[in-house]
């Protein structure tokens, strides 16, 4: 009985400092994300149109953007605007796509139904549809890859932590390369310093699933799960 006693005890206290630790991750992460919309960043979000976010936006912004129109002659880009496909329901990111890959979607690959595709059944068996990109040979991700992952976390995914995902990196593999693919799968993102702590500290695991929601346990086994932000 003193056993079984004791053992509740440490229980309750583990369990106290548990939710102690997610009210305070909770507490910074509600303070972080007052921060980012009272930031430039933020109020350029926020904006109803282009001209509220040129406004919004700092002398900082203002000159990069100035830099930028200079450099590419008053409007390329070195990307197409994207479209985001989404679970109505869960608010998932189903794909990335643009014009050219809706029309492609649309057509059954046939020369006359490019040309007049009011005249074509339509027979899209066997076609790929809008979806993820599919996997990588090597160990960084395609291009298509990487854009899909990243606009489908957006921050760190670690539990509480809201930092950016760097660009050129931080892209990690749930399962280790090549045992595990490079697929959207099997893909995290995390700000520098929760990589880093990801592969130094092999006590924890880091368990994603296919529908991109990741599972941290701590050596002590208290489980945390973090799920990609709905759109």
């Amino acid at each position: 009985v003193d056993d079984a006693g004791a053992a509740i005890h440490a229980a309750q206290q583990a369990l106290g400092h548990a939710r102690r630790l997610v009210r305070t991750a909770r507490t910074a992460d509600a303070a972080d994300e007052a921060a980012w919309a009272a930031s430039p960043a933020g109020r350029v979000a926020a904006a109803p149109d282009a001209l509220a976010a040129l406004a919004a936006a700092a002398d900082a912004q203002r000159a990069e953007l100035a830099r930028l129109l200079a450099t590419t002659g008053g409007g390329g880009l070195a990307d197409r605007p994207r479209l985001a496909l989404t679970d109505a329901l869960t608010g998932a990111l189903v794909a990335l796509t643009d014009l050219p890959g809706l029309r492609r979607a649309a057509h059954c690959g046939a020369p006359a139904c490019r040309r007049r595709p009011q005249t074509c059944p339509h027979d899209l068996t066997g076609r790929p549809g809008l979806s993820a990109p599919g996997p990588t040979d090597g160990h960084r991700p395609g291009a298509a890859l990487d854009r899909f992952v990243r606009a489908r976390d957006r921050r760190c995914r670690f539990p509480g932590c809201r930092r950016r995902i760097p660009r050129g990196g931080e892209l990690d593999h749930s399962r280790p390369w090549p045992a595990g693919p490079t697929s959207a799968t099997n893909l995290t993102g995390y700000c520098t310093p929760d990589h880093r702590g990801r592969h130094q500290a092999p006590a924890w695991r880091h368990t994603l699933a296919p529908d991109g929601t990741l599972t941290v346990t701590t050596p002590t086994g208290l489980t945390a799960t973090t799920t990609p932000p709905p759109y």
